[in-house]
Parts: C-alpha cells; sequence; structure tokens
C-alpha cells in the first residue's frame, strides 16, 4: 500500500514540476503570462495587449498585469518531497513491507 502511495506521489510531483517549468519554458521565463480585465472578469495572454499604449480590453476598460499564484504549488511540491523522503526510509528500513 505504501509503494502504491509513494509511486502516486511521485507521478503527482512530475505533474507539479513540470506544470512550474514548463510556464518558464513556454513563455519567455515570465510568470505574469495573463493581463486581467477585472470589470469583465476576463483574462487576456500578453500576446493579445501589445505595447502600455493598448493596456484594455476590447470593451475599452484598463487591464493589469495578472499577479503570480505561486504560493500554493511550492508548498505542496516541499510536501510530496517531504511524504517522498518519509516513505522511502521506512521501506528502506523494513519497518513498512513493500
Amino acid at each position: 500500500m505504501l509503494l502504491g502511495a509513494t509511486i502516486l506521489c511521485f507521478l503527482v510531483l512530475l505533474a507539479l514540476l513540470a506544470d512550474r517549468l514548463g510556464n518558464r519554458v513556454w513563455h519567455g521565463g515570465s510568470d505574469r503570462v495573463f493581463y486581467r480585465c477585472e470589470a469583465c472578469d476576463l483574462r487576456y495572454p500578453r500576446r493579445d495587449v501589445a505595447g502600455a499604449s493598448r493596456a484594455t480590453c476590447p470593451a475599452g476598460h484598463p487591464v493589469v498585469l495578472e499577479r503570480s499564484h505561486g504560493g500554493a504549488g511550492a508548498v505542496v511540491i516541499f510536501v510530496c518531497l517531504g511524504f517522498l523522503a518519509v516513505a522511502t526510509a521506512l521501506m528502506a528500513t523494513g519497518i513498512v513491507p513493500y
């Protein structure tokens, strides 16, 4: 049972790391990829809002750079790493059988 949970945790960790690194690889190293229109409650990709002179949505509202939400992802990555470390130690010492 612990072996299955360890494998699942490893796969979740890989997905989280791919999500974090993919943002840097595919979007030019920038965490902030979207502009947000508060009035319309919509997000627009950075390439659709060109330059500071045209920082408005199609409806004419001003848009702002969306803030990064990276805190929760980092916490889950470290929780997965901690679980993997404890599970590996328990299985290596023989306290918990595979």
